[in-house]
């Protein structure tokens, strides 16, 4: 597949990896009605400070965890003024998009500049992304050719969809009037959708037509065959034997193109239904002889009285398909009874629910006007320029999560997307939970507060309920020569050394053993560490050990056992600070 180049890909391909773990500085959970609390650590999470590092700092607790990620990138119009390029004094900042782009001052291309400010961090979203979990990316016309193929790159065992919305009546430019936006979802290949609300609700038969007019005889002779239907009850009674099976017994030797259906083959009191098309078109059934009769039993199969005078069918017949059967088990469609001398299924209403994604959203609950009266409504007043409107975000949102899942968005703004999650927790009692980032100075005082009035009330809108933790960006874990920077908390530290070892967020402490930080795969894993003092893996540590495991990782500062007695207790010794690695 060709992949996407630019100026300063060759120097950003690895830069996530270089990019510094920090601690998340805990300021304040907001519980609501002005009450704050203790942290809530699985809880609720608004975080300040730069979007790249905050991701690198959520990797050991979501690593892999989150279901669906939402985010709202800067459009790159050339006329925002962006904080994401060469001409700020960040030096983080400057180091990949001024010298890796090019002099500062120098505009190679904005286009550079933007790929190189997204390649770093969707490459950390796709480290929190669960492998079950979906992405969904707002962007213009400016990007999205650039970003779909990046996103066709990055996520290459993915499949990657776009959608374009009407997000407004229309923004006159170079003679055109540019009416919609789009949004890239990337998906897994097996995806299914929730129904979304915007899409269905027409009430249809979950019953459709056996005939599949797209093949005939000739490609398909396995499911050419005649059907046999009581010609007095209705009742399927049997089938013949296929095309194929006529040929394989040597019953027919003629050119498939030129076997003739036979209406008269059927048992006495019985009729022959081939496949023919309401048009009088031969064509194929969708199904092959033995799943028709498992079909015909478990009542997924309907006969009825052909009304098309254009073949000699004197019956038709139809099927469910393999989506209504899964509604079916479900629960999802009502089966209330069984036709009259027939195992056929009857149901309850049937309508469409919209469970495929279209690709054309027009809804005009999704312009952006409607997203600028609702924080005019919260903040009193416009403080925020096009915020994605709330049902927009409510339905990327139902569609690809269930009531306990994570949603994070790493590009915030005025925190639109915690709004749609605390809507709809309320609405069915959910217990979805939301991470924002957001770098800018309004991560408090807009992103954080309308989140506060959420959550209490605002207008004449009832409050959600809920809470949230505030945080910002702390220090570094590790010092520029890779030792523990000491000036961290243990507890910061153990779960980063675990995560690095398991990949896994570390459990609760046991009061029994300090060190130890958790059972994974068979294995107990201690970090025998100390500010104040030097450690030693040593016999007098041993007999402290009381979890039993397969196999041991120690880490501390020295070990005084032998190369033997490591074999011999299985034991792997990891020497403080220079086995910990970087994410």
């Amino acid at each position: 597949m060709p992949t996407l180049e630019w100026i300063g890909k060759d120097k950003v391909i690895n830069h996530h990896l270089d990019v510094p773990y920090r601690v998340l500085d805990h300021q304040y959970t907001y519980l609501g009605d002005g009450k704050t609390g203790e942290e809530i650590a699985d809880g609720n999470k608004i975080i300040r400070g730069d979007n790249l590092e905050a991701l690198k700092a959520l990797l050991p607790q979501y690593e892999g965890k989150i279901r669906c990620i939402y985010i709202d990138p800067p459009y790159n119009t050339g006329n925002e003024g962006w904080v994401y390029n060469d001409n700020v004094n960040d030096p983080k900042i400057k180091k990949w998009l001024g010298q890796v782009v090019g002099k500062e001052g120098e505009d190679l291309s904005r286009h550079d500049k933007w790929l190189c400010m997204m390649y770093p961090r969707l490459r950390l979203l796709q480290r929190l992304l669960s492998d079950n979990g979906a992405m969904i990316i707002s962007i213009g016309y400016q990007e999205v050719f650039h970003l779909f193929m990046l996103c066709k790159e990055i996520f290459s065992t993915k499949q990657v969809v776009c959608v374009t919305v009407q997000t407004s009546g229309g923004k006159p430019s170079g003679g055109f009037n540019y009416l919609h936006e789009y949004l890239i979802f990337i998906t897994p290949k097996d995806f299914e959708p929730n129904p979304l609300n915007f899409s269905g609700g027409n009430a249809r038969s979950p019953f459709e037509g056996l005939t599949l007019s797209t093949f005939n005889k000739v490609q398909r002779p396995n499911q050419t065959y005649p059907i046999f239907v009581d010609d007095i009850s209705g009742r399927i009674v049997g089938v013949g034997k296929s095309l194929q099976e006529r040929i394989d017994s040597g019953e027919y030797r003629g050119s498939i193109s030129d076997f003739v259906f036979d209406y008269n083959e059927a048992p006495e009191g019985a009729v022959a239904i081939w496949p023919v098309t309401s048009k009088g078109n031969e064509c194929v059934w969708r199904l092959i002889p033995s799943r028709l009769l498992s079909d015909w039993n478990k009542g997924y199969i309907k006969v009825s009285k052909n009304k098309s005078a254009q073949n000699k069918n004197k019956y038709s017949i139809q099927y469910l398909p393999d989506g209504v059967i899964k509604k079916i088990v479900k629960g999802q469609l009502t089966v209330i009874g069984k036709e009259e001398n027939s195992p056929t299924l009857l149901f309850g209403e049937n309508k469409t629910v919209g469970s495929e994604i279209p690709t054309i959203w027009n809804e005009k609950t999704f312009f952006t006007v409607k997203g600028t009266s609702i924080i005019s409504d919260i903040l009193g007043e416009k403080k925020f320029q096009y915020p994605k409107p709330v049902d927009l975000i409510e339905e990327i949102i139902r569609t690809t999560t269930s009531t306990e899942d994570i949603v994070l968005d790493s590009f915030a703004g005025s925190g639109t997307t915690a709004h749609a999650v605390l809507n709809m927790n309320k609405v069915d009692g959910g217990n979805r939970k939301f991470i924002l980032v957001e770098m800018m100075d309004y991560a408090e005082s807009i992103t954080a507060e309308r989140v506060r009035r959420v959550i209490d009330g605002y207008a004449d809108v009832e409050g959600t309920g809920g809470s949230f933790s505030f945080y910002v960006l702390g220090e570094p874990l590790l010092n520029a020569d890779q030792t523990l920077n000491e000036s961290v908390s243990t507890e910061k530290i153990r779960q980063y050394v675990f995560f690095m070892e398991t990949k896994q967020p570390i459990g609760d402490a046991s009061a029994d053993e300090p060190y130890l930080l958790s059972l994974h795969a068979n294995s107990a894993y201690y970090f025998y560490y100390e500010k104040e003092r030097i450690t030693t893996l040593n016999h007098e540590f041993l007999a402290t050990v009381r979890t039993q495991a397969e196999g041991y990782v120690i880490y501390a500062d020295l070990c005084m056992l032998s190369d033997e007695e490591l074999r011999e207790y299985h034991i792997t010794f990891k020497k403080i600070p220079r086995d910990i690695s970087r994410l």
